[in-house]
């Protein structure tokens, strides 16, 4: 079972975490706005601004979720030998869980990194 002051620090880890989130809420209304202007006035610019701030923050994504997994994976290694059963199933869960969320956030980051380097001709979507 793990401390008080190992849950305090991961508290103030994600704490840290939700603060992160909020800028990336903020770049992903300023990369819609570099998008728009891409779609509506074919500014090359743009289009490199909205892949660079999109591809910035599925990085940041996939470094939380990889940071959920390894905490989700300590988890289960601390509490293996002496939690109950639903306990350790809620364990694995989580951590089935954060695996999957890492798995999407390669693939967003997979995708906008390809997409980057596809020459797109916005009047291609209408």
């Amino acid at each position: 079972m793990a401390n008080l002051s190992q849950v305090l620090q991961e508290l103030e880890t994600e704490d840290f975490i939700w603060i992160v989130y909020s800028f990336i809420v903020i770049g992903a209304l300023v990369s819609n706005i570099f998008e728009r202007d891409w779609l509506l006035k074919h500014e090359r610019k743009a289009y490199r601004e909205f892949h660079f701030i999109n591809t910035t923050i599925f990085f940041v994504s996939f470094l939380i979720y990889l940071y959920f997994v390894w905490l989700s994976y300590k988890h289960i290694k601390e509490t293996r030998n002496y939690s109950s059963v639903k306990e350790l199933f809620l364990n694995e869960a989580n951590f089935v869980a954060a695996c999957l969320f890492l798995v999407g956030g390669f693939i967003y980051l997979f995708t906008e990194i390809s997409s980057n380097s596809i020459n797109t001709d916005p009047q291609e979507l209408i």
